[in-house]
Order: structure tokens, then C-alpha cells, then sequence
């Protein structure tokens, strides 16, 4: 390596190989250390190698775990096979037959005397219902007309009559014009006939025309309705004015 040698002036005073190397100086003192630059980060350093593992913590003891859901149930095996039927056992000796037994006595004749009648035996069925017989004659009259022969009626005893046994239901007056009449009746037996008043099967209430040509009574109260085949009745007139001709009609069933 060459070198220059300048005076103070700049000029150039001559040019000299580089000589030797001196011996290093001694290391100066430490300058003052400048500030602190804050450059940018630089990329980030290759990973470096996987340290050692360290050493095993102790093992924690947790809770245990809820049990789990069964499982299925696995497929039934297939049925073993059946064994074979086992031989039959022979039949035992048959036993002697043993000696018959001596006849009992004869038993004592039993009595003659006849055991008590059996129960009635259940009714039979009823017979079926028979046609039903004709309709009976409906009610009937049994009259007497009483005739003043174009007179008005005189009052007594007007006749009498055998009537057939029967049940009295109404008893009717029909006259031949306007007026009044009260005619009692009277009953007695044949036996015991004639009739008198005191037989008299009206009670208080004889048949009465008031003011009228006509009159029906079939509450009858107090009266003897219930007739005996050949009781005589009795007609009597009790009073009478301007009638001259009057029929006594009892409807009877």
C-alpha cells in the first residue's frame, strides 16, 4: 500500500511505500455511547429445536362421568339341538290274581210300606185365549105410560109392572105438554106382592117434572137401582097439573 505526504498547504511533498506495521496502540477509552437508535423489528427467528420435557405434574382425581345409555341387547343364540328320546323301561311281571272272596250274607227284605207322594209337578202352560163371544144387547128400557084419558092425571096408584132382573141407570119423564108431575115407584117381590109406599125405591128423590115437558135423572141419589127377576113395580102419582098423558122410561143394563 503507498502513501501521500501532504504539507499544511495541501501540497504534495513526496510519495512513500507503506512501511511496516506498527504495533497495535493501546485501546482507547470507551466514547460516550450514543443514543439509542429504534430501528424496525426484524422478521421473526426460525423456531428453534423442542426443549426437554418437563417434569410430570401430579394427576388431578376428577368427578366420574354419569353412566352411560345401555346397549343393545346382543341377538338370541340359536336353540341347541334336542336330545334323542330315551329307551322305554320293560314292562313289569303282571301280578297273580288273588283268590276270590267269600258271598256276603244275604240283606234283609226291605219294607212295603210306600215312600211320600212326590211334589206337584209344575203347571202347564195356559192354553191360548179363546175367541171373544159377541157384544151383549146394549141397556135397555122398561117403560110405563100413565094416561088421564084427556084429563089432567089424577094423583093414586096407576098400575103395576114385572120387570126381569136388571140394574136401574136413568130414569126419564116425557109428558104429552107443558106442566108438572111427581111419580113415585114402588118394589116388592112377588111373593110379597102388592107393593106398598113403604117400598118405595126412590128414597127423596122421585122422578119430577117441574114446569116442563120432560125430565132426566141419572144420579138417582139415594135410590134402590138393583131390580130381582119377577119383583113387581109399583107406579103412583104423587101430584100432577095440566099433564094429561105422561111415559116413566128406566134404562136398565
Amino acid at each position: 500500500m503507498s502513501w501521500k505526504f501532504y504539507t499544511s498547504d495541501g501540497e504534495v511533498k513526496g510519495v512513500g511505500a507503506d512501511g511496516p506495521t506498527g504495533p497495535t496502540g493501546a485501546t482507547g477509552a470507551q466514547g460516550t455511547s450514543g443514543t439509542a437508535g429504534t430501528g424496525p423489528t426484524g422478521p421473526t427467528g426460525a423456531t428453534g429445536p423442542t426443549g426437554a420435557q418437563g417434569t410430570s405434574g401430579t394427576a388431578g382425581t376428577g368427578p366420574t362421568g354419569p353412566t352411560g345409555p345401555q346397549g343393545t341387547a346382543g341377538a338370541q343364540g340359536t336353540a341347541g339341538a334336542q336330545g334323542s328320546q330315551g329307551t322305554a323301561g320293560a314292562q313289569g311281571t303282571a301280578g297273580a290274581t288273588g283268590a276270590q272272596g267269600p258271598t256276603g250274607p244275604t240283606g234283609a227284605t226291605g219294607g212295603t210300606t210306600a215312600g211320600p207322594t212326590g211334589p206337584t209337578g209344575a203347571q202347564g202352560t195356559a192354553g191360548s185365549q179363546g175367541t171373544a163371544g159377541a157384544t151383549g144387547p146394549g141397556p135397555q128400557v122398561i117403560e110405563f105410560v100413565i094416561d088421564g084419558g084427556g084429563s089432567v092425571i089424577a094423583t093414586g096408584i096407576k098400575g103395576d109392572l114385572e120387570v126381569p132382573g136388571a140394574t136401574i141407570a136413568e130414569a126419564r119423564l116425557l109428558a104429552d105438554q107443558t106442566g108438572s108431575i111427581v111419580v113415585d115407584i114402588w118394589k116388592d117381590t112377588y111373593a110379597n106382592y102388592p107393593p106398598t109406599n113403604a117400598d118405595t125405591i126412590t128414597a127423596a128423590a122421585p122422578p119430577t117434572i117441574a114446569s116442563g115437558v120432560k125430565d132426566s135423572d141419572v144420579t138417582l141419589t139415594g135410590w134402590t137401582t138393583t131390580l130381582t127377576a119377577e119383583d113387581i113395580l109399583r107406579f103412583n102419582v104423587d101430584s100432577c097439573t095440566t099433564i094429561t098423558r105422561c111415559t116413566v122410561a128406566l134404562k136398565v143394563s
